[in-house]
């Protein structure tokens, strides 16, 4: 089950699978968790299934395309990884939120994630530094199917 976990972040596990999603470091964390407390267009949402949260993704209207949704963060349980959580949770996203578009920027690791499970994705032409040295970073785009209408 998906549900909206803002103003849930101070349980321990909500926030240590955040944590995944951001550059490992307590103020980063602690900020990214400010913003989705008081910003109300970042929407944060946690998978929990059986009793256990297996993974959150975060997201918010694009600024230039307010049809669109873009994923800020998103991160899977270690032990959950691979298993299709995070194809499962983009779709659940994509059903609850009804975007046109749903985008996301990701380094090499995650634009592959985006490739397997239908986005299109191109390089920006930047690299980021991160926790592990320089990486490439890509857009990754997804189109919603628009669903077609009965005459």
């Amino acid at each position: 089950m998906l549900e909206l976990i803002n103003d849930r972040l101070e349980e321990p596990e909500l926030r240590e699978l955040l944590s995944y999603a951001v550059f490992p470091d307590e103020d980063v964390l602690n900020a990214v968790i400010e913003q989705y407390r008081t910003e109300p267009e970042l929407r944060l949402y946690g998978y929990l299934e059986e009793g256990v949260w297996i993974g959150v993704i975060g997201c918010a209207q694009d600024q230039e395309m307010p049809d669109a949704l873009r994923v800020r963060h998103m991160a899977i349980a270690p032990d959950e990884r691979g298993l299709g959580y995070g194809r499962g949770i983009i779709l659940k996203l994509l059903a609850m939120e009804k975007p046109t578009m749903l985008m996301a920027d990701a380094d090499a690791e995650g634009a592959e994630f985006y490739r397997n499970i239908g986005f299109s994705v191109v390089s920006t032409g930047a690299n980021a530094f991160g926790a592990e040295g320089t990486s490439e970073q890509f857009v990754c785009i997804f189109h919603a199917e628009e669903e077609e209408t009965e005459e």
